[in-house]
């Protein structure tokens, strides 16, 4: 990591990756439209939606140029999170929904029953215990037993935990040296087509956001005569074992952030934080292990999901995305289940690296160089949405995430602006090592990149930030 505490060569290599990493996917993005506009239409109305899009995303120059702040800010903001969320809640209003958000309010209710956390698969006859991550469920479970569970409360839940995303965001920004930056961020955050349409539906995609911010927040706080309080250590346990028990493939993702950042916030603070947060997370995982190893007779730390994920991502018809399981799995147990897919991927792989190789190429830059998972759940909704919806709304998630990939590809020179612009840097690449080497190898499709976003809004909010508000020598402790 030598030269990243002041901008020096290191980071600007950095930059100089994370700039090509961008020019590669915006490429992507844009080839792809041909074939994706045949798959779900290309309308004018879209078009204009789009265009209403980089309207309102452009009033982030003045928010990060602090020509908009204040109390208009926060009436803008909250104002923006609520109707950006209110048109996707009204769309798919009534409709039925398959998939993930249907199974995890079939686990919610399974715990609000009584049963416990239980999903019974049809197609491979068998009861999941530990399939699903418990965090979310118990989330929902707590919600459904105030207020029931229904769509109404699913979107109040994720605009809630939006917010809290938003207001950490904004956090992350003034740990990096730019509030304003942060705000800006923010604003992008609030009105992200992807994130607006994820709102109605009862998935972990936000709750895993706002706990990947959390992380990050109190990382971010870490120098090297930084003295840890038992307030910060507490907030990265808990915020660190729910990461684990909402997304298990980013279990790792707060050590690889303390690794990258080991430089800049020296070992004595990071290890002083670490043994004083183990507790709190122990304190929540700990429940899981004995409910499992109660079940099961054997350490399930996480889920029996990684086996299936893995087959999942790697075999003769893998795409990445999810598929259902061979019939010899069916009535498996899923211990010997995920033990048995876990096998027969790894022999694949080892028989196939061609394959393997163009299998994993072609699984990045689909997730990374294109934004359709909202329009795949759309289209798997009981009533689908009209035809014209999908042309309407192509363009407008499409062309807001190669209107970002552009910005960050641009702007991503400008990131010295920031007085810590090096840390943003880093947490980049740790988001990098984490896809490349913990998700990718298993499923792997866009919601599951949703996590780095926030950050590549960072990277775009730097480049607005007036010149003259960046300190000429940025001190190396930071």
């Amino acid at each position: 990591m030598q030269g990243f505490d002041a901008m020096g060569t290191g980071a600007q290599t950095a930059t100089s990756y994370l700039r090509v990493a961008c020019a590669l996917c915006l490429v992507h993005a844009i080839v792809t439209i041909p074939w994706a506009a045949g798959n779900w239409g290309l309308s004018l109305p879209g078009l204009v939606l789009l265009a209403c899009w980089l309207a309102a995303a452009a009033v982030a120059v003045p928010i990060a140029r602090e020509t908009l702040s204040g109390r208009r800010y926060w009436i803008l903001l909250v104002v923006a999170l609520a109707v950006a969320r209110l048109g996707p809640f009204l769309l798919v209003s009534g409709a039925t929904v398959v998939g993930d958000p249907g199974i995890y309010e079939q686990l919610a209710r399974s715990l609000l029953g009584g049963e416990g956390l239980i999903f019974r698969d049809p197609l491979t006859q068998v009861d999941f215990r530990a399939l699903y991550p418990p965090a979310y469920p118990l989330f929902l479970a707590a919600i459904g037993r105030f207020v029931g569970l229904s769509a109404d409360a699913f979107w109040a839940s994720n605009l809630a935990i939006d917010f809290g995303s938003a207001l950490l965001l904004m956090g992350v920004g003034t740990r990096l040296g730019s509030p304003a930056a942060g705000r800006a961020a923010a604003w992008l955050f609030a009105i992200w087509p992807a994130f607006a349409f994820a709102s109605p539906f009862a998935q972990k995609e936000s709750m895993v956001t706002l706990e990947v911010l959390a992380v990050s927040f109190v990382l971010l706080g870490l120098h090297r005569a930084h003295i840890t309080s038992w307030r910060e250590a507490a907030l990265l346990g808990l915020a660190a074992a729910c990461l684990m028990l909402t997304q298990p493939a980013l279990a790792l993702f707060p050590a690889i952030l303390g690794l990258v950042l080991l430089r800049t916030a020296g070992w004595r603070p990071l290890a002083s934080l670490l043994l004083k947060a183990a507790p709190f997370a122990l304190l929540l995982v700990a429940p899981w292990w004995i409910r499992n190893f109660h079940l099961f007779g054997s350490f399930v730390p996480l889920t029996t999901t990684g086996g299936l994920s893995l087959w999942v991502g790697n075999n003769r018809d893998a795409t990445g995305n999810w598929m259902p399981m061979p019939d010899a799995y069916r009535g498996m147990p899923e211990v010997e289940m995920s033990a048995r897919a876990a096998r027969e991927a790894a022999r694949w792989m080892a028989d196939n690296p061609g394959d393997f190789i163009r299998l994993t190429f072609f699984k990045l830059f689909r997730a990374v160089g294109m934004e359709q998972f909202t329009l795949a759940r759309l289209n798997q909704m009981t009533p689908q949405p009209h035809l014209a919806t999908f042309a309407a709304l192509f363009p407008l998630l499409q062309g807001s995430f190669i209107a970002l990939l552009a910005a960050a590809a641009l702007f991503a020179k400008r990131l010295p602006r920031l007085p810590r612009g090096n840390r943003l840097l880093l947490i980049l690449c740790a988001c990098a090592a984490q896809i490349l080497l913990f998700s990718l190898p298993f499923e792997f499709g866009e919601r599951h990149r949703w996590f780095l976003m926030p950050f590549l809004f960072l990277a775009v909010a730097a480049g607005l930030v007036r010149p003259e508000r960046a300190p000429h020598r940025p001190s190396p402790s930071t």
